[in-house]
């Protein structure tokens, strides 16, 4: 092989392809949100909770049941929404993922950028 030429993949030379796919294995860690395929919550940690057709909501998981807690749903009775303590979460809802609640400060630092915009602009 020549020195002069790197090997291709599809058009994508041996080094950048490297450096893709240790970027891409990076971005993949990046996600907060925990499949519970690959780990389950501790018993009665207060999490997010992701469901497969998008709901989110504070919540936990004990004895195999997830429970969503603290929240308003609509009361189809009244049409109007009412405080609920905690509930198990339908079946059909199905957990897909979940995150535990993060720290005050752990919102700040993620948010510091915009943060420093708006101090910029005197808002």
């Amino acid at each position: 092989m020549a020195y002069n030429k790197m090997p291709d993949w599809g058009g994508l030379p041996a080094l950048a392809k490297k450096y893709f796919i240790k970027g891409a294995d990076w971005q993949a860690k990046q996600s907060p949100w925990i499949s519970v395929e690959e780990q389950l919550p501790e018993e009665n940690e207060n999490i997010i909770i992701m469901c497969k057709h998008g709901a989110i909501f504070n919540g936990t998981y004990c004895n195999g049941v997830w429970f969503c807690m603290d929240g308003y749903i609509n009361d189809i009775y009244k049409d109007s929404p009412i405080y609920t303590s905690m509930g198990s979460i339908p079946p059909l809802w199905e957990p897909v993922a979940w995150m535990p609640i993060p720290s005050f400060n752990e919102i700040l630092e993620a948010n510091k950028d915009v943060l420093e915009r708006i101090k910029e602009k005197g808002d």
